[in-house]
Parts: structure tokens; C-alpha cells; sequence
């Protein structure tokens, strides 16, 4: 559900593409199928199993809204060069950090270089047995992603958009 929030938060249009990894859990498929966009697959390098930059100058096209890297065991993108080919193009960043919590690029950690999703489920390092978080450094992102999560109310009943009930329990914000 984050990687979710997270592309309604870009107003994709349909036919609009994402340019993703093809070696991921297909929750990273889903999000971007579910916010109407088209799924692009760059290559991944055998080193670390990411996507790599040159795979992705590939595919990029005029149709092309954002990139999501998906961080791998613990293990980042590289994002020096993601960062590099997502300003060049307009592009916006989406990171898949489920799986790399902690995990930096030359000192700054995953989840912070456009608009980063972690998971919490039982597998992940860091869990509330279900749910996720996303982080942006973006006002206008965060206050959407707020909405969105919250049925599309910013007050109690008083509903801006269609959104979804995506808020985490009490108990499980408290466990993670």
C-alpha cells in the first residue's frame, strides 16, 4: 500500500509508464498496474541484483513519468545515477526500500532520494507484523499521501478525494 499511495501522489495518466526492476515481489508490479500506469522493465546487474542506470537510459521514452528502484538485500539502487537520469528526464523517484532499511548511498540513507517505501510485514528487518511507512521531503507529497491514506478526508467527513483506508493501528505503530 505505500508504493501504492506513493504513485497516486504522482497523477499518472493512463499510458503513462513506470521503469522498474523485473527481479522484485510482485506487490512492486501491483502498485504501479493498480495507479494505471504501464510497467517497464530495465536490466538488473548480476553484482547486486538492482536496476541499473544504463538499463533504464534504455527504456525511457516521452511516456515515461517515474523510476522505481527496488532495493535488494539490503543492498541500494544506485542512486547517484538513478537521481542523475530521473533530473535529466523530469522524472520522479519512487523507492521500493522494503527490504533495505538502514541501507545508504554514499551517506544518505534509502527512502530519501524521492519518495521511499518501506514495508513492515513479518519478514522485514523492521515489522508491525502488516502495514508499511513512506518518507518524502516534499510538503505537498506528504500532505497528499495523509489524505489518501485517510479515506481522502483531511477533517473528519470532510472528503477532498477518493483515498483509502491505509492508516496503521495504534498496537502495530507502537510495535514498529
Amino acid at each position: 500500500t505505500a508504493l501504492v499511495v506513493a504513485l497516486e501522489t504522482l497523477h499518472l495518466e493512463p499510458g503513462d509508464e513506470v521503469v522498474t526492476s523485473p527481479f522484485t515481489f510482485v506487490a512492486t508490479l501491483n502498485a504501479i498496474i493498480e495507479a494505471g500506469a504501464v510497467v517497464r522493465f530495465g536490466d538488473i546487474a548480476v553484482e547486486d541484483f538492482n536496476l541499473t542506470g544504463a538499463s533504464v537510459k534504455d527504456v525511457v521514452n516521452g511516456r515515461t513519468r517515474a523510476l522505481l528502484p527496488v532495493h535488494l538485500y539490503g543492498q541500494p539502487a544506485d542512486m547517484t545515477e538513478l537521481g542523475t537520469i530521473a533530473h535529466a528526464h523530469d522524472l520522479a523517484l519512487v523507492e521500493d526500500a522494503a527490504q533495505s532499511l538502514g541501507a545508504t548511498v554514499d551517506g544518505q540513507g534509502v527512502g530519501t532520494f524521492g519518495i521511499g517505501c518501506f514495508s513492515l510485514y513479518a519478514t522485514k528487518n523492521l515489522t508491525s507484523g502488516e502495514g508499511g511507512m513512506v518518507t518524502t521531503s516534499d510538503d505537498e507529497v506528504a500532505d497528499r499521501i495523509r489524505v489518501l491514506r485517510n479515506q481522502g478526508m483531511r477533517q473528519r467527513y470532510q472528503y477532498e478525494v477518493p483515498g483509502h483506508n491505509y492508516r496503521m493501528t495504534d498496537l502495530q505503530a507502537a510495535l514498529a
